[in-house]
C-alpha cells in the first residue's frame, strides 16, 4: 500500500509538471501561432443590394437582418433576400424583437411585420408624429428596454410604447446613442456624455470630458468601469471617479485609429471596428488577439457595425460588403495572408518560431508573419530536429537548416525523412525515393553513404529496437534487419495481406509513445512477433470502426491522439480499460480543407495541433473547443403553388396561417423552399423530408433546399422537413399540412350522378331485356310442354312395364342377400362348433395328462392351459359378432326377443337363436359347450320363460316370432 501511495504521488507530480510546462510554453512561444479565424465574405453580387451596410440584428429563428443602402437585407443561412424600403431611402438601423423588425431610415422609422401570407410588410410609425417633429434626419440606432422601443437620431429620440409615439426633445444636438447596462446613453453636443432619465438628459459624472470628442462605442469593461471608444480620440476607461486612456499592447496604437464601432464579445474580449484598418480583437490587457483587414481576409477595411450572433459568429457590416468571422471556433488558419504559400506538409516548433513546410518551400512563422527560408523553394516533406540538427526532407534532397539558412546535404533528389540510428549518436537514416541512406556527422561535417540491399521508396519508417519498419503504400510493410554498423541490410521481409493485413495497399506505420501502430486500407494493426503476423488492435477499432483507414496520427503529452483518416478527422482520449473517448464531429469543418495528398497532423503540445491544409495549415486549439449544443432551426422560406402564374401560400415569416389549407385539384403542384440558420454549415447543411400519404419514409439527406411535388392525388398531406448541420446535429422537423380536393368529376356529387345514371340505364336495359326474355320464355314453355307431355306418356308406358320387373329384381336381390347371410351364419356356426369340439378334445387330453403328471410344475402349467381353453370357450366376442349378423338376417330377432322377454339370459338367447337356425341337439350342445341333457333342460327353461303351453311347439314359436 505504501509503495502504491508513493507511486500515485509521483504520478500526480509528473502530471502537474507537464501541465505547468504546457501552460508556460503556450503563453510564450505559441502566442502568434494561432493564425487567422475562418472568414466568410459576401459581396454585393452575392446579396444583390447596395455595397454599403450598417446595423445588424438577429431574430428568434436565427435569421440575420442587415441595414443596407437599398433596404432590408435578410439572410437565412442559404439565401439572401432584399426587402425594399417604402420610399427608397437608405436604411441605417434595425432591431428584431418578437415578431417585428424595427427599422430606421432617413426621415422615417417603423417596423416590418409578416402579413397573412407571411410576407414582410412595412408599417411607418413616423406618420404618428405631430407635424413639428416630422422633420428629422436619420435614425442611427434602435434599442429595446423598459418595455419600449427607442428610435435614436441626431435631432430627437422617439419612444414607441403601447402603440403610441412620444418625442424626447434634447437641449442641443445629439450624437450616436448607446444602450449600456440597461441605460440609454447619449452624447449631447456642448454638454458631454449623458443618460436618458425619464424624458430628460442627465449629465454623467465627468461626462463633460467627452464634450469635444465623438464617442463611437460604450461597453462594460468590468463591474464599475466602461470601455469607451471615440472616432478620432482613442479609447478610455470610464468610471464615476476617473477617466484614463486605454492603450493596446503589441505595438498597436489605438490612438491612431479611426474607430467606427465597439463590441464586447461573449468571451470577454473586445472587437474594435475601424474606418480603414479593418478589425482588431483585444483582451483586457490591451493585447491584440486578432488583427484582420482586407489583406488578412476581410472583404473591406471599413467596418461600420458589428454583431455577435447566437452561435458566436462575428458579423461585420462593411462599406463594401459583409464579412462573418468565426471568432469562437477552435480552428484558425495560417496561409498566404500571413506569408505562407502552398499546401501544408510538415511543421516543427522551434525556439525561434514555427517552421512550416509546404509544396513551395520552408517558412519561418513568428510574430504573426512568415518568411521563406532561401534555398528551400520546392516541396518540403518533413521537418525534424535530431540531436541538435534541424533536418528538412525535400524534393531536391536532404537539407540542414542553420541560422535560418538551408544547406543541401546531397545532390540525390528526393529525401522523405530522417531517423536516429538506435545506440549510435550522430548517425541517422534518411528515407529517400530510392531506398535508404546513412548520414554521419563527424568532424563538424556530414557524410552520406548508400545502404545496399533495399531500393524501395522509404517515405514512412520507424525503428522498433534495432529493427526498421518501412511501409510502402502500394506494397505493404517491410521489416529490415541491418548489419552491426548499419552499412548493409542483412535481411528484409514483406508483410501485407499474406501476414494479416486486409489488402496490400495504404499500409502505414506510426509511433504512439513506445508502440508502433500500423494503419491499413481497413483497420489498425500491431505486429505479433510470436506469430510473425499482424493482428487488429481492438482498442482502436472499437473507437474508429474496423474499416478505418488512417492517414496520420500523433499524440500529445497526455496521450490524447489526433488522427486523420480518409473520411474523417478526430481525437482519441485515453480512458481506463480498453477504450477511447472518441471525438470527431467538431473536426467536420476541416473535411474539405485538409491536404489529402500527404495528409499530416502534428501535435506541438496539448493545446496546439497543426493540420496540413490545402492552403497553408489549420491550427486547432483544444482549450477553445468548448462543447455546446448549438440551437439552430429550420424555416420555410416560401411555399408556392406551381401554376402558370405561381401563387404564394406562405412567404417565410411568422406563423403559417394557411396551415391545413384545402387546395383545389388544379393546385396539386407545390414547391417548398426551406433553409436552416446554422452559419458555417451553409454548403454542408443537409436536409431530409417526407410527405405523408405520398411517401411516408424520410428521404435521403440532400443539400437541396427546394422540393417540388407534382400531380398530387386528392388526399390530406403532411409535409415535414428537418436539417442536419456540419456537426451532425439535427433540428426538429417543421410541418405544413394541406389537402388536395378531388376534381369535379371525382367528387361525391359526381359519383352520385354516375351511380344514379348507371342505375337508370341498367333499369331501362333490364326492362327491355326482361320483356324480350318473357316472350322467349313463353314460346319455349309452350314447346317444352308439348315435348314433356309426349315424353310423359312414353315414360308412363315404360314405367308400368318396368315397375313389375324392378319389384321382381328387388325381391330376387333380397332373397339372394338373405341366402348369402344365412350361409355365412351357418358357416360361422359350423366353424364355431368345430372349434369348440377341437378345444373340448384338447381340454380332455390335457386333463388326462395333468392327472398322470408327476411333476408339480408340469401339472401347474397344464392346469393353466385348461383354464385358458375354458375362458376361450366362454368368450363372448364371437357371440357378439354373430348376434349382430343374425339380427340383420332375421329381422332383429334377438333384439325383439330381448325386448319382449327381458328375463331371458344370454345363454337362453343363444339357445333361441340356434333353434331358429334349425340346429339339432348335438350341434347346439357343441356350440353351447354343454351336454345333450343340458340342451333338453335348456328347452324346458326357455318354454317356461316364453309361457308356452304343453301343446305349443317351441321350434315353431321361435321360427314364427
Amino acid at each position: 500500500m505504501t509503495n502504491f501511495k508513493i507511486h500515485h504521488f509521483w504520478n500526480q507530480v509528473r502530471l502537474i509538471m507537464i501541465l505547468v510546462w504546457i501552460s508556460l510554453f503556450n503563453s510564450t512561444q505559441l502566442q502568434s501561432q494561432e493564425g487567422l479565424p475562418f472568414i466568410y465574405n459576401f459581396g454585393s453580387d452575392d446579396y444583390s443590394a447596395g455595397i454599403q451596410n450598417w446595423d445588424i440584428t438577429q431574430d428568434s429563428d436565427g435569421r440575420i437582418y442587415i441595414a443596407n443602402n437599398f433596404g432590408l437585407l435578410v439572410y437565412d443561412g442559404k439565401n439572401w433576400q432584399l426587402v425594399n424600403t417604402a420610399d427608397g431611402t437608405k436604411l441605417r438601423s434595425v432591431l428584431a424583437m418578437d415578431d417585428k423588425v424595427y427599422a430606421g431610415y432617413q426621415k422615417n422609422f417603423g417596423y416590418y411585420m409578416p402579413d397573412e401570407l407571411g410576407r414582410l410588410t412595412y408599417t411607418s410609425l413616423a406618420n404618428l408624429l405631430p407635424s413639428q417633429h416630422r422633420d428629422f434626419d436619420e435614425i442611427w440606432k434602435i434599442y429595446s428596454y423598459d418595455n419600449a422601443i427607442f428610435f435614436c437620431g441626431f435631432d430627437y429620440i422617439f419612444k414607441y410604447q403601447d402603440g403610441e409615439i412620444k418625442t424626447i426633445v434634447p437641449n442641443g444636438n445629439l450624437e450616436i446613442s448607446f444602450l449600456n447596462q440597461m441605460e440609454l446613453l447619449v452624447q449631447v453636443n456642448q454638454k458631454g456624455l449623458s443618460r436618458l432619465n425619464s424624458e430628460n438628459f442627465e449629465l454623467l459624472p465627468k461626462g463633460d470630458f467627452f464634450t469635444d470628442k465623438r464617442i463611437s462605442g460604450i461597453v462594460p469593461f468590468d463591474k464599475d468601469t466602461w470601455l469607451i471608444t471615440c472616432f478620432n480620440s482613442g479609447a478610455f476607461l470610464y468610471s464615476s471617479s476617473e477617466i484614463k486612456p486605454f492603450t493596446a499592447a503589441n505595438e498597436t496604437s489605438i490612438d491612431n485609429l479611426i474607430i467606427n464601432s465597439l463590441l464586447r464579445l461573449s468571451n470577454g474580449s473586445f472587437a474594435i471596428g475601424t474606418q480603414n484598418k479593418g478589425l482588431l480583437i483585444i483582451n483586457k490587457k490591451g493585447e491584440v488577439l486578432t488583427k484582420l483587414n482586407k489583406f488578412r481576409g476581410l472583404i473591406d477595411n471599413t467596418v461600420n457595425s458589428m454583431f455577435e450572433d447566437k452561435q458566436g459568429n462575428l458579423w461585420l457590416s462593411m462599406n463594401n460588403g459583409i464579412s462573418r468571422v468565426s471568432i469562437n471556433s477552435p480552428f484558425t488558419i495560417l496561409d498566404y495572408r500571413l506569408g505562407i504559400d502552398g499546401a501544408g506538409y510538415a511543421t516543427y516548433q522551434a525556439d525561434n518560431g514555427l517552421y512550416l513546410g509546404t509544396n513551395n518551400g520552408l517558412f519561418l512563422y513568428q510574430d504573426g508573419e512568415a518568411e521563406l527560408i532561401k534555398g528551400t523553394e520546392g516541396q518540403v516533406y518533413s521537418i525534424q530536429k535530431l540531436d541538435k540538427h534541424l533536418f528538412i526532407g525535400h524534393n531536391n534532397g536532404p537539407m540542414l537548416i542553420e541560422n535560418n539558412q538551408a544547406q543541401l546535404l546531397s545532390d540525390e533528389k528526393g529525401a522523405w525523412l530522417f531517423r536516429n540510428i538506435p545506440g549510435r549518436p550522430n548517425e541517422y537514416l534518411i528515407g529517400t525515393y530510392l531506398g535508404l541512406r546513412k548520414l554521419i556527422y563527424q568532424n563538424k561535417r556530414f557524410e552520406i553513404n548508400e545502404i545496399a540491399g533495399f531500393d524501395e521508396s522509404s517515405r514512412v519508417m520507424h525503428f522498433e529496437d534495432k529493427t526498421l519498419w518501412v511501409t510502402q503504400g502500394y506494397k505493404g510493410a517491410y521489416k529490415l534487419t541491418f548489419n552491426e554498423n548499419y552499412t548493409r541490410i542483412e535481411d528484409f521481409q514483406l508483410y501485407n495481406s499474406n501476414k494479416g493485413f486486409p489488402t496490400d495497399i495504404l499500409i502505414n506505420v506510426f509511433q504512439i509513445g513506445d508502440q508502433l501502430v500500423f494503419g491499413s486500407e481497413r483497420g489498425v494493426f500491431q505486429y505479433n512477433e510470436q506469430e510473425d503476423q499482424f493482428t487488429r488492435i481492438e482498442k482502436y477499432e472499437n473507437a474508429l470502426g474496423e474499416n478505418i483507414s488512417l492517414v496520420d496520427i500523433d499524440a500529445d503529452e497526455l496521450n490524447n491522439q489526433y488522427y486523420i483518416a480518409t473520411d474523417k478527422i478526430g481525437k482519441l482520449s485515453s480512458r481506463t480499460g480498453n477504450e477511447f473517448i472518441h471525438k470527431t464531429s467538431t473536426f467536420n469543418p476541416l473535411l474539405n480543407r485538409w491536404n489529402d495528398d500527404l495528409g499530416n497532423i502534428s501535435v506541438v503540445n496539448a493545446n496546439n495541433i497543426l493540420i496540413g491544409g490545402r492552403e497553408g495549415f489549420i491550427h486547432y486549439a483544444p482549450d477553445k473547443d468548448i462543447p455546446t449544443t448549438e440551437n439552430f432551426s429550420i424555416q420555410f422560406n416560401k411555399i408556392i403553388l406551381n401554376q402558370e402564374t405561381d401563387s404564394l401560400i406562405f412567404g417565410g415569416y411568422g406563423n403559417i396561417r394557411n396551415n391545413g389549407i384545402a387546395l383545389a385539384y388544379k393546385n396539386n403542384n407545390l414547391t417548398f423552399d426551406f433553409a436552416a440558420t446554422h452559419y458555417g454549415s451553409e454548403n454542408e447543411m443537409e436536409y431530409a423530408y417526407r410527405l405523408e400519404n405520398f411517401s411516408n419514409d424520410w428521404s435521403e439527406w440532400t443539400s437541396d433546399t427546394k422540393q417540388s411535388f407534382t400531380n398530387l392525388h386528392e388526399s390530406n398531406y403532411l409535409f415535414e422537413v428537418k436539417a442536419r448541420n456540419i456537426y451532425g446535429q439535427e433540428t426538429e422537423p417543421i410541418r405544413f399540412e394541406f389537402g388536395i380536393k378531388p376534381p369535379i368529376y371525382r367528387t361525391k356529387l359526381a359519383y352520385s350522378l354516375y351511380v344514379g345514371g348507371s342505375l337508370a340505364l341498367l333499369f331501362l336495359g333490364f326492362k327491355t331485356l326482361d320483356r324480350k326474355h318473357k316472350q322467349e320464355r313463353e314460346d319455349i314453355l309452350i314447346n317444352k310442354n308439348k315435348v314433356i307431355n309426349e315424353k310423359e306418356k312414353e315414360i308412363k308406358t315404360v314405367a308400368e312395364k318396368s315397375e313389375s320387373e324392378i319389384i321382381k329384381l328387388r325381391n330376387e336381390k333380397l332373397q339372394t342377400e338373405l341366402k348369402l347371410k344365412n350361409q355365412a351364419l351357418t358357416s360361422s356356426a359350423m366353424n364355431l362348433i368345430q372349434k369348440n369340439q377341437l378345444l373340448g378334445q384338447i381340454k380332455n387330453t390335457l386333463k388326462s395328462m395333468s392327472d398322470e403328471a408327476q411333476d408339480k410344475a408340469a401339472f401347474s402349467k397344464l392346469q393353466r392351459i385348461v383354464k385358458s381353453i375354458d375362458r376361450d370357450l366362454s368368450a363372448s366376442e364371437e357371440w357378439e359378432q354373430f348376434e349382430k349378423h343374425f339380427d340383420q338376417v332375421h329381422g332383429q330377432f334377438i333384439t325383439r326377443l330381448k325386448k319382449q322377454y327381458p328375463d331371458l339370459t344370454p345363454q337362453e338367447l343363444k339357445f333361441s337363436a340356434y333353434l331358429r337356425m334349425n340346429l339339432n341337439t348335438k350341434e347346439m350342445a357343441n356350440l353351447l359347450g354343454i351336454s345333450v341333457r343340458g340342451v333338453e333342460i335348456g328347452r324346458y327353461r326357455v318354454r317356461k320363460k316364453l309361457s308356452l303351453e304343453r301343446k305349443d311347439n317351441l321350434s315353431d314359436f321361435i321360427l314364427r316370432f
